[in-house]
């Protein structure tokens, strides 16, 4: 800016005044740019953690900064905060469906993705009141979002399920699907919001849902879904019961049963509905070969009761008894030859009765 003579004339300070006003104007864009960029990160940061972070990391920047709970309608959402989301609603009617940007959602997906009732389980009935305010606002309960996310996927999701909200949606209209079945067997709400779906979700039977329990060895979840009419053997995806397993054929029910490590009752529940005893898993193992080389003699003894061809190789029985220690060889053995022994399909050698003359033996695995 130049520097003004020592007495100036009126087009030089009207000339300054204007460079003045324009660096003063520069300046205060800039700032109000900066103060609305870290406003809209503190709300899209506050946001994020309500809905996916479980350490508390939402309730901290609350403490450090309240005044985010004002920062228009997505914080008020989340933190259950009914009057504002009234108040906003009322104002602008828009805001109801207007759906984010990026991730394509709602503010009924946001509430019902709110995990505050974690941290503060007296907010649970605030969440429920403002998903009711969005609904009677005209909020869409089947609105999609990318990867499909619907509202009640987002209620169901989680550790942190909410059946109040859960009961909300389907009194509304929403109608679950295979995957929010699945979803629903993953939360800790005592499988409230599963048995909400179940008691409306259409083709029950025509369900994949099985594998959820069954990964995670949940005996009530498989009963539940049984007892609802889901069919064990409807061929599950394999990677519904562990991302690593995504190349893999669909696994039958006892197979996968045994393969995530099922206690006996879990696996004793699916035959008693007809599970197939006898179908094999993508490595071409039966359920009996399987429960053998895993060591699980009790399941394999069950599996003959129901029918499961005794199929088991030499080597199965091997396995076996290194599971279960040399000792219960001869249990193993007798498990396996019950009614029909077959060996493997190709002779095998037979072991030598020679001692071996050096070296130490190998231990089993």
């Amino acid at each position: 800016m130049p520097t003004l003579p020592t007495r100036p004339d009126l087009d030089q300070l009207r000339r300054q005044a204007k460079e003045l006003l324009r660096a003063a104007w520069t300046k205060l864009k800039t700032d109000v740019r900066a103060h609305t960029s870290d406003r809209a990160e503190q709300i899209e940061s506050f946001v994020l953690a309500r809905v996916r972070d479980w350490t508390g990391r939402a309730a901290r920047m609350l403490l450090v900064t309240p005044k985010i709970a004002e920062y228009g309608l997505a914080p008020a959402v989340v933190l259950g905060d009914v009057a504002r989301v009234r108040a906003a609603t009322e104002r602008d009617p828009r805001l109801v469906n207007r759906s984010d940007p990026r991730s394509g959602w709602t503010p009924l997906h946001l509430v019902c993705a709110s995990r505050w009732h974690r941290l503060d389980p007296a907010r649970a009935g605030d969440l429920v009141a403002v998903a009711r305010v969005l609904l009677d606002a005209g909020a869409d309960p089947s609105a999609q979002a990318g990867g499909g996310w619907t509202p009640l996927r987002c209620a169901v999701a989680g550790v942190v399920a909410h059946p109040g909200i859960v009961r909300l949606l389907l009194e509304r209209g929403a109608v679950p699907d295979d995957h929010d079945l699945c979803l629903a067997c993953f939360g800790d709400d005592a499988h409230a919001s599963l048995r909400l779906l179940l008691d409306v979700a259409p083709g029950v039977a025509e369900s994949t849902a099985l594998s959820a329990p069954i990964s995670t060895g949940d005996i009530e979840g498989v009963r539940l879904l049984l007892l609802a009419g889901a069919d064990p053997n409807r061929l599950p995806l394999a990677e519904l019961c562990g991302a690593q397993y995504a190349a893999d054929t669909p696994w039958p029910a006892a197979y996968a049963a045994i393969r995530s490590g099922c206690s006996v009752e879990l696996t004793h529940l699916l035959l008693e509905h007809r599970a197939d005893p006898n179908a094999p898993g993508p490595d071409g193992r039966s359920p009996y070969q399987l429960a053998l080389r895993r060591g699980a003699v009790e399941v394999a003894a069950m599996l003959r009761r129901y029918g499961a061809r005794p199929d088991a190789r030499d080597v199965d029985v091997f396995l076996a008894a290194c599971y279960r220690q040399s000792g219960e060889l001869p249990r193993i053995s007798s498990i396996a030859a019950s009614s029909t022994w077959t060996s493997s399909p190709t002779p095998t050698k037979q072991p030598s009765t020679t001692p071996p003359r050096r070296g130490r033996p190998r231990p089993c695995g």
